[in-house]
């Protein structure tokens, strides 16, 4: 006869910490997922019509490279991630246009109340006395002046020098009204400016955008892995859900199994079973079939959140492609792990470019100290049909060019300042550096303990597994004969379920550990 390896004192007390083991495993596997389930920044799923969200009313079927893929492409905090991407681009291109003259141009249409004009006030001027020669002429006057015959030839007349005495006077002159144009007009203008030098500026703000577009590349990569882990976690989860639901299902027939045959025994048998085994068998069946809905109920709460990753539509029914959780031992070396993580992880990328972008920051800061020169233009024209007053002809088209240099000569040490800002600014981010190196170091080395430790517990937990389900198969057959006390046989079929719960468990946690371990990296999980 089959014995437990607890002595008879620890029997009971045994019995009754397994009985439900099997909700305590999947409840805090349940609470470890929805605690770290990702917040999705989306609408309610009503609002989410899009065609390529919604997903038909049979259910489709799913593996996990399916999921990952539908994730990526549907779930909202990728696509967040993406557009943050266009909107780094556009920056970039923004700061590129500095290389390029900015020409901007107008027309400008006025009326105005009345035409404008210039008054000249009436003035007057005053003439101080003055005299002038005139010099000794002679002049001849021709014959016939008078009359026929009168004077009968041209007569030369001199006439002799003079001075001429003008008196002092004053002269008045009354006041004018000017035009100057019409009172409706039309303007239009042309400018164009193309900076010469900036002090380092236009090349700093390139390298800046230039290294958002990098930030914003590593975050969407960053995004994108973690879609990845969710998903490959929440799949798993509920395959696991499966297999604890399956191994409910079977611990419960068996129990029934048990409680018809222990009923048998108590009504039909020799006396060794008694009502109170009776009564126990029943309480744990009837136990383990509410135990068994609790089961089923999470598997839905698990499908219901990895339908929500993968960006469905909250009613969307899928059917996954694997029954069971698979176990793919990996042998890795720490340092070597290490080593990639600093190559790979998304979040050291994005720091690096962080500082990249703060080293610009410093030219930029400083560029306030250095003069500036830039090269300047315009053109206007005037529609007015007016052609006097400003509006002449020559006036109505013109043009200017020139260079103009700004050079700041004091700013109050405001721009001391911000270099200096700037400088602590880049400090900062290459501590946050050494720390987040630190970090990353940690958490690889975390989750290679776990795959480590994972799978050496695959191994025995397989192995208790084993001598659970014989032990188990011993004592049924040992109570059919009657060879048995039923606490013996209730607590073998416990202990089986016990164990296949753990040992699906740990498949599950090696998994996740492998997951952990590519998201640490900054590596596409693996399937």
């Amino acid at each position: 006869m089959a014995r437990s390896i607890v002595n008879d004192s620890d029997r009971f007390s045994l019995l009754k910490r397994a009985e439900p083991i099997v909700v305590l495993v999947f409840t805090l596997l349940s609470a470890s997922i929805v605690s770290g389930q990702p917040q999705e920044a989306t609408p309610p799923a009503a609002t989410q019509s899009s065609p390529s969200s919604q997903a038909p009313s049979a259910p489709q079927r799913y593996d996990l490279a399916k999921c990952i893929d539908y994730a990526l492409k549907n779930n909202n905090r990728s696509k967040i991630s993406h557009d943050s991407i266009e909107m780094a681009l556009a920056v970039q291109k923004q700061a590129a246009s500095s290389w390029w003259p900015q020409v901007s141009g107008g027309v400008v249409g006025t009326r105005m109340n009345t035409n404008p004009d210039f008054l000249f006030p009436a003035s007057s001027v005053a003439m101080p006395a003055s005299q002038f020669s005139v010099p000794a002429t002679t002049i001849t006057l021709p014959a016939n002046s008078f009359g026929p015959g009168f004077p009968p030839v041209p007569v030369p007349i001199t006439i002799p020098p003079q001075t001429v005495n003008v008196p002092a006077q004053t002269v008045a002159i009354p006041q004018q009204d000017v035009k100057l144009m019409n009172r409706d007009n039309l303007v239009g203008s042309l400018d164009a400016m193309f900076p010469l030098y900036t002090g380092g500026v236009r090349g700093s703000r390139i390298k800046q955008a230039k290294f958002g577009l990098q930030v914003a590349n590593e975050e969407s990569r960053r995004t994108d892995l973690e879609v990845v882990y969710d998903v490959k976690r929440l799949y798993y989860a509920v395959v696991l859900a499966g297999q604890l639901v399956q191994i409910g299902n079977d611990s419960l027939a068996r129990m029934e199994t048990t409680l018809n045959l222990t009923e048998q025994f108590y009504k039909t048998g020799s006396g060794k079973v008694k009502k109170t085994d009776y009564l126990r068998t029943k309480s744990i069946t009837e136990s383990l079939r509410s135990v068994v809905e609790d089961l089923e109920s999470r598997k839905q709460i698990m499908q219901a959140a990895l339908i929500t990753v993968m960006g469905m539509d909250w009613n969307s029914k899928i059917e996954l492609a694997d029954s069971e959780v698979p176990f793919a031992p990996r042998d890795c070396d720490p340092q070597e792990l290490v080593e990639i993580a600093y190559k790979s992880n998304p979040e050291i990328a994005r720091v690096e470019a962080a500082v990249g972008a703060a080293e610009a920051g410093i030219t930029v800061a400083h560029s306030g100290h250095i003069p500036k020169v830039g090269l300047f233009g315009s053109a206007h024209h005037v529609w007015d049909s007016y052609d006097a007053g400003v509006v002449t002809p020559n006036n109505k088209d013109n043009w200017t060019v020139g260079i103009g240099v700004d050079i700041p000569i004091f700013e109050g040490f405001r721009v001391t300042n911000e270099e200096r800002e700037a400088r602590a600014n880049l400090q900062k981010l290459q501590n946050q550096l050494a720390l987040l190196r630190q970090g990353i170091a940690l958490e690889v080395q975390n989750s290679y303990q776990d795959l480590v430790k994972t799978q050496k517990q695959q191994a025995s937990t397989h192995e208790a597994l084993q001598a659970a389900v014989e032990d188990r198969e011993l004592n049924v057959r040992a109570y059919q004969e009657e060879l048995v006390e039923t606490r013996d046989v209730i607590e073998a079929q416990l202990m089986e379920a016990l164990f296949s719960s753990q040992y699906q468990k740990v498949l599950y946690d090696h998994v996740e550990a492998l997951a952990k371990l590519d998201l640490v990296l900054g590596q596409a999980a693996s399937n």
